[in-house]
């Protein structure tokens, strides 16, 4: 009896933390499907000792939702990496054209790419500028920014 009552307990605790952390990761989308498959799981493991529920049944059942869940976090964590690079590249080039103007310098666009550390962060690596090229404005770049003068390309 007591095995079965701490099994009991330890499937509603796991069940309940890795629905936590999946919920605590993934995005609007990723929240609402965890939500219905999470609050299942949750109470299927609460009903398992009171009625005569199969113990190894929701036992599989509780695995399967694991599995699912974490296939959710795993895409939750890929979007959100993509989404930080976008708004890095954004907002650099956004600097970029900004710090072009202070230095009158006239530039038809420009487009940074960020790179993935292997510390786990998206940082500047390089940037294609179209207009007359400006060692003020590489240098500024590479100053403030951190990518290279060898990392940028003018072009007209």
């Amino acid at each position: 009896m007591l095995d079965t009552l701490r099994s009991w307990i330890l499937a509603i605790c796991g069940t309940a933390l890795i629905w936590g952390i999946g919920m605590g990761v993934a995005g609007e989308k990723g929240k609402k499907v965890l939500g219905v498959i999470g609050g299942f799981a949750v109470m299927a493991a609460m009903l398992s000792i009171a009625g005569d529920v199969d113990a190894l049944g929701i036992g599989m059942y509780v695995d399967r939702y694991r599995d699912e869940a974490g296939e959710i976090v795993e895409e939750a964590e890929r979007q959100a990496r993509g989404e930080t690079s976008f708004i890095i590249e954004e907002r650099c080039e956004a600097y970029i054209l900004d710090k072009a103007g202070e230095l009158g310098v006239e530039l038809q666009g420009v487009t940074v790419t960020a790179k993935w550390s292997g510390d786990g962060f998206w940082y500047p690596d390089r940037c294609a500028l179209r207009g007359v090229e400006s060692r003020e404005l590489s240098r500024a770049i590479e100053a403030e920014l951190g990518i290279a003068l060898e990392n940028q390309t003018w072009s007209t």
